[in-house]
């Protein structure tokens, strides 16, 4: 197996490059910028980022499970075709779990579409302005009340005021 000096080839673009095929090796990486490196039928289970810039990343037909992100700024995050199941989102919001959302500026707002949340849980969380758009509602219950039965009995009402 060759060693690290082995893997350090001739400088790309005024860089040093170092090309791993094949191998298995951990990889400690301070102080440094690895813009523009790609990974491909990788393993790397159990990575630790830690006060990293991964700005732009893209990741397609990855497995994350038990990933656990805190202390991310994650504005403008896109996520398609995933499975959450399990998942635990917590103090998730524009601003730290402390910090009035006012100190920040206006950011584009969060939006989940064609998602599931069957038998899900939201807990404390500020749905102040938001809106649900053509979401199946049944047995959801707001603090204690049955939306569908609130739904049923305003309905009613206004056919009796409609008499």
């Amino acid at each position: 197996m060759p060693d690290m000096d082995q893997l350090i080839q001739k400088p790309i673009r005024g860089k040093r490059h170092m090309h791993l095929e094949n191998e298995k090796k951990a990889v400690t990486v301070t102080n440094s910028d690895i813009t523009g490196s790609s990974f491909k039928n990788v393993r790397a289970e159990q990575l630790a980022f830690k006060c990293c810039n991964l700005g732009g990343m893209k990741m397609n037909d990855v497995n994350l499970t038990g990933m656990s992100i805190s202390d991310a700024n994650m504005s403008e995050l896109d996520i398609d075709g995933a499975q959450w199941g399990g998942a635990h989102f917590r103090y998730i919001g524009y601003s730290d779990k402390d910090g009035p959302e006012s100190e920040h500026p206006k950011r584009a707002p969060v939006q989940f579409t064609h998602c599931t949340f069957k038998q899900g849980t939201l807990t404390e969380c500020d749905f102040t302005n938001a809106t649900l758009d053509n979401c199946n509602i049944t047995g959801l219950v707001i603090n204690g009340v049955s939306i569908e039965n609130l739904f049923k009995q305003f309905a009613e009402l206004n056919k009796k005021v409609a008499d």
